[in-house]
């Protein structure tokens, strides 16, 4: 049911409204009680809310909260409603005042109530799309349920925005004061601000100027994956230089079988000759081969680790940065491989399949 308020004005808003200005309004609110009349409750916000732009007054205001009320659009209805109780004419009844405040407290225990303390005063206040003009800020604002963010911008200021979490039927305090732009650097980091929320909801609350967020990515998981990355490169490092000298001694072991081999001879093992010292010349090829086999898979499996480990470094700096040694390493891979097969064509050199029967 429509709210029975008297359509009476306030000297000052009659005195803003002129007469045929004044009959237009008169009609949208007779036109509106009809809608409400009929359940229409789209039909009655559309005709109540025409009047009110024409016209702002208690009836029309506690009218148009209440067809609100009924579609659940529970902020704007508060609003409303809050306006026409801060705004009842002496003329009033008790019965009408207790239908505005009801309505008030059904709309309120739907929706979020922020008490803004913004300074320095002149700032621009938004909360989400509502633009609240500058503080100070001294009426309550009505948010609905969920994440609310408090904008604060002033020319010569570093802009805030500040983020919080809304339960229904709640109320709380918000504090905000930005600073100078040349002393944004000396202020402390704001700290949290309850979020008036009951224990089993989060809050969820965050104030730091805007052009700053964003900007501070962490760079441990980088440092980590490298360490790890360089372990696994470490590794193969060890196993090449210990390859490198095993075949070193291979070689000269080879050159010595080669000289004293009767006629000499590039393989001076395909006949039974020297046997001992052949057996040893197949163990150190053999060691080799192990050797080097091991420091490539050291090299291939930590290298796409290293790659990412060096990406990660480089988004966490900001900056796109070249690491010479990740190229190089798969090179150095392709390097290993070579001398692997290197080592088993000697191998086959200095050994005849003659000489592997015997043995």
């Amino acid at each position: 049911m429509s709210l029975g308020l008297a359509c009476a004005l306030p000297g000052a808003a009659h005195a803003q409204t002129s007469a045929a200005d004044n009959q237009r309004a008169t009609e949208l609110f007779k036109s509106g009680k009809q809608a409400f009349g009929r359940g229409d409750m789209a039909e009655a916000e559309k005709l109540f809310g025409e009047a009110w732009a024409i016209r702002r007054s208690s009836d029309i205001a506690a009218n148009l909260g209440q067809a609100e009320l009924e579609q659940k659009k529970f902020r704007s209805a508060a609003e409303h409603f809050a306006w026409a109780l801060a705004n009842l004419l002496p003329s009033a009844t008790e019965a009408q005042r207790k239908a505005v405040e009801t309505g008030l407290v059904k709309a309120r225990s739907e929706i979020g109530v922020l008490r803004l303390g913004v300074k320095p005063d002149g700032a621009a206040v938004l909360v989400g799309e509502q633009d609240l003009g500058t503080a100070p800020v001294a009426r309550s604002v009505y948010v609905d349920p969920g994440e609310a963010i408090v904008s604060v911008k002033r020319d010569g200021y570093v802009s805030i925005e500040k983020r919080l979490m809304v339960g229904k039927g709640t109320e709380q305090a918000v504090d905000i004061e930005i600073s100078p732009a040349g002393e944004a650097a000396l202020q402390p980091a704001s700290g949290p601000v309850s979020s008036g929320l009951a224990s089993n909801t989060a809050a969820v609350d965050s104030a730091q100027p805007v052009a700053d967020r964003g900007r501070n990515k962490s760079l441990v998981p980088a440092f980590v994956a490298t360490g790890v990355a360089v372990a696994g490169g470490v590794t193969g490092l060890v196993l090449t230089l210990a390859a490198s000298s095993k075949a070193d001694d291979a070689d000269a072991l080879q050159k010595s079988l080669e000289a004293r081999s009767q006629p000499p001879s590039t393989a001076p093992c395909s006949g039974s000759q020297q046997l001992a010292d052949c057996a040893k010349l197949k163990d150190q090829r053999e060691s080799v081969d192990s050797s080097r086999n091991l420091a490539l898979g050291a090299f291939i499996v930590r290298a796409p680790r290293r790659a990412f480990a060096y990406r990660r470094l480089a988004e966490g700096m900001g900056k796109l940065v070249w690491f010479p040694i990740v190229k190089a390493r798969f090179y150095g891979s392709a390097r290993l491989a070579e001398l692997a097969r290197e080592e088993r064509r000697r191998s086959r050199m200095a050994f005849s399949p003659v000489s592997r029967t015997q043995e």
